[in-house]
C-alpha cells in the first residue's frame, strides 16, 4: 500500500490492521521467542476462536495452568494477546478474557523501504506533532492577545501586541516542541508501550484505563479538544470570515454534547473515570481558558471569572462524566460482555461524592461573601 493509502487508514483507525515485523527488526526476537513454542500457538490460535480465560485454555489444551500461564504472559509481552474484559471465576474471583490484538501477524523479510520508514514515523510521531501544532496555534493567540467575548471580554482586544509577534511565538513553540519530540522518540518514549502489553489492574484501572498505552492517548485527545475549543472560540470572538466563523461557530456548539459522546466512548474502550470525567470537561475548560486569558491580558482581573470554571467542572461536568461513564460501562457489558458487577455501587459513591463537594463549594461562596 502506497503512502497515502495509509495515512488514510492512519485516519479510519481499522481495527483489523495486523501487526507487521520486520525479520531485522528489534522485537522480531521477543516474537519469535513467543512463537516458537507449539503450545503458544496452540494457545493464540484458541483465543482467535473465542475470548479465553487461563482456566478455560488449560482444560481446553489439557495441560496445567502454570504452563498456560507462561506461555499467556509470553504473547502478552510480544503484543500478540491482551485482556480484553474482566469476568468471575468459579470461586468468585476476577479472571482475565484474552483474545489476540491483531487479526493477522506478518513476518516481513528484506529492507524496509522509504515509504515504509515514513509510514511508520508518521503513525508514531502523528498525534504528539498535532498536539505540538494546536499548542502552538494556542500560545500565538495568547501573545497576540484573545479577543474580547461578550461582557465576560474584559474590554477591547489588547492591542499592545499584534498578529506578527503572535505569529512568532507560535512559530517559535512549535519548532521547539519537535525538538523536544524528536528528543524523546529518540530515547523511545512513544515506542516503549506497543509491546510491552502494559495493563493495570484493580482501582488504578478503573480510574485511568486498563490499558496505559490507551490511557496516553485519550489523554492527548482530551488536550486536543480543549485545545480546539480554545481556537474555535478565538475565531468566533475575532471574526475571522463568514463562513470560518459559522463553522467555528457549530464547532463551540458541538463541542460540549462532543466531549460527553467522547467520555462514554472512552469509558466503553478503556474503563477510566477520570478519562471520562476529563472528556467531559474539556470544552469547558477550553471555553473558561480562553475567557480568562482575554481578562488577564486585558490587564484585568476578575476572581468570579476564574473561579468559575473549576465550579462548573465540579458542579456539572463531573457528574455528566460520571453519567457518560455508567453509560459506557453498560454498553461495553451487553455488546462486549465486560463484567460491570457493583457499578452501581461505584456509581452511587461517585454521585454522592459530587453532591459533598457541591455542598462543600456553595458553603465556601457563602461564607467568603459574607
Amino acid at each position: 500500500m502506497d503512502l497515502a493509502g495509509r495515512i488514510v487508514r492512519r485516519f479510519r483507525g481499522d481495527p483489523d490492521e495486523p501487526v507487521i515485523a520486520g525479520i531485522e527488526d528489534e522485537d522480531a526476537d521477543q516474537l519469535f521467542d513467543a512463537l516458537s513454542s507449539e503450545m503458544s500457538r496452540a494457545v493464540l490460535a484458541a483465543c482467535y476462536d473465542d475470548g479465553r480465560t487461563r482456566s478455560e485454555l488449560a482444560d481446553d489444551l489439557e495441560t496445567s495452568i502454570q504452563n498456560i500461564s507462561y506461555h499467556v504472559d509470553k504473547l502478552e509481552s510480544a503484543g500478540l494477546l491482551e485482556p480484553v474484559e474482566t469476568r468471575y471465576g468459579a470461586n468468585g474471583s476476577e479472571v482475565l478474557v484474552y483474545e489476540p490484538s491483531k487479526q493477522a501477524v506478518v513476518i516481513a523479510a528484506g529492507e524496509t523501504t522509504f515509504v515504509d520508514r515514513l509510514s511508520e514515523a508518521i503513525d508514531t510521531l502523528f498525534a504528539p506533532v498535532a498536539l505540538a501544532g494546536l499548542l502552538a496555534i494556542v500560545v500565538g493567540v495568547l501573545v497576540r492577545g484573545p479577543a474580547p467575548v461578550g461582557m465576560m471580554g474584559g474590554g477591547p482586544m489588547n492591542e499592545t501586541t499584534g498578529t506578527q509577534v503572535g505569529l512568532v511565538a507560535a512559530s517559535v513553540t512549535f519548532v521547539s516542541c519537535l525538538l523536544i519530540i524528536s528528543l524523546m522518540e529518540k530515547k523511545g518514549a512513544f515506542n516503549s508501550g506497543k509491546t510491552d502489553g502494559s495493563r493495570r489492574e484493580g482501582l488504578m484501572s478503573v480510574l485511568f484505563g486498563r490499558s496505559v498505552t490507551r490511557t496516553r492517548q485519550d489523554a492527548m485527545l482530551i488536550t486536543a479538544l480543549v485545545f480546539v475549543t480554545f481556537l474555535a472560540l478565538d475565531l468566533v470572538a475575532t471574526g475571522a470570515g463568514h463562513q470560518l466563523t459559522v463553522a467555528a461557530s457549530i464547532t463551540i456548539q458541538l463541542a460540549i454534547p462532543g466531549g460527553i459522546v467522547l467520555a462514554t466512548v472512552l469509558a466503553y474502550s478503556n474503563d477510566g473515570l477520570l478519562m471520562s470525567w476529563g472528556a467531559s470537561s474539556a470544552p469547558i475548560v477550553g471555553i473558561w481558558a480562553y475567557l480568562v486569558a482575554g481578562v488577564l491580558t486585558s490587564g484585568g482581573f476578575a476572581p468570579i471569572l476564574i473561579a468559575l470554571g473549576p465550579v462548573v467542572v465540579t458542579l456539572v461536568a463531573a457528574p455528566v462524566g460520571s453519567i457518560a461513564y455508567l453509560g459506557g460501562r453498560i454498553t461495553a457489558k451487553h455488546f462486549r460482555g465486560r463484567n460491570i458487577e457493583s457499578l452501581s455501587r461505584r456509581a452511587i459513591g461517585l454521585f454522592v461524592a459530587h453532591l459533598i463537594t457541591a455542598g462543600a463549594i456553595v458553603a465556601g461562596w457563602a461564607l467568603v461573601l459574607r
